[in-house]
């Protein structure tokens, strides 16, 4: 809920629960105000945005969700829409972080390997990214989806480094590195996997 309607959701609501007979809320969930380019929103002065010409114009629901879950944390501060910020934060997290792993290496699985990963042992950065699953559910549960979202980008960034590394495309290039491409591929759709997992609460689809 909205942070102006705290005062009876939290206050009014649970006390006639109460007397009612009925369970009092385990937990409220309550956000600030959204903003737009740092402005209250309204139509008179071109700062208010409605879901369906948003649809209209992006089309896909889920970059905005993320971009509000990445600015969401547990206290009731308002959340801006920055549009500039907007567009970068998309093009460089979901894009140049997150897509870019499978971009890599999804294409060698298909066009050598038959579309089927190999058997891989965990590597650190699989092993590191398995051990983080409790700490950003946690994020999750106390409603911190900015440092949920940050602790996922953190391990995306070392993923690519991982890719930049071993360097498939290279790999590729040489003969007798078939077995050394398709595990190091392997590895990196794996790791593209469990972000994908940690990534699904903001972005369902």
């Amino acid at each position: 809920i909205g942070k102006d309607i705290l005062y009876f959701h939290a206050l009014f609501w649970p006390a006639m629960l109460n007397f009612s007979g009925f369970r009092t809320p385990t937990r409220i969930c309550t956000h600030g105000f959204l903003t737009v380019n740092g402005e209250k929103m309204s139509k008179s002065r071109g700062t208010f945005i409605t879901a369906r010409s948003y649809l209209e114009h992006v089309r896909n629901p889920e970059y905005l969700r993320y971009y509000y879950a990445a600015k969401l944390n547990g206290t009731m501060e308002d959340v801006d829409l920055n549009l500039e910020d907007f567009v970068a934060r998309v093009n460089s997290d979901l894009i140049g972080k997150y897509v870019n792993i499978a971009s890599r290496c999804a294409g060698f699985i298909t066009k050598k390997f038959d579309g089927k990963l190999t058997s891989v042992k965990p590597n650190a950065v699989l092993t590191d990214l398995q051990n983080a699953a409790h700490h950003i559910a946690e994020c999750y549960e106390t409603r911190d989806y900015g440092r949920a979202l940050r602790e996922i980008m953190h391990h995306a960034d070392i993923a690519n480094g991982f890719i930049a590394q071993v360097a498939p495309w290279d790999l590729a290039r040489k003969p007798g590195q078939e077995a050394a491409l398709h595990a190091a591929c392997s590895e990196a759709i794996n790791i593209f996997r469990l972000l994908t997992l940690y990534l699904k609460p903001v972005l369902p689809a």
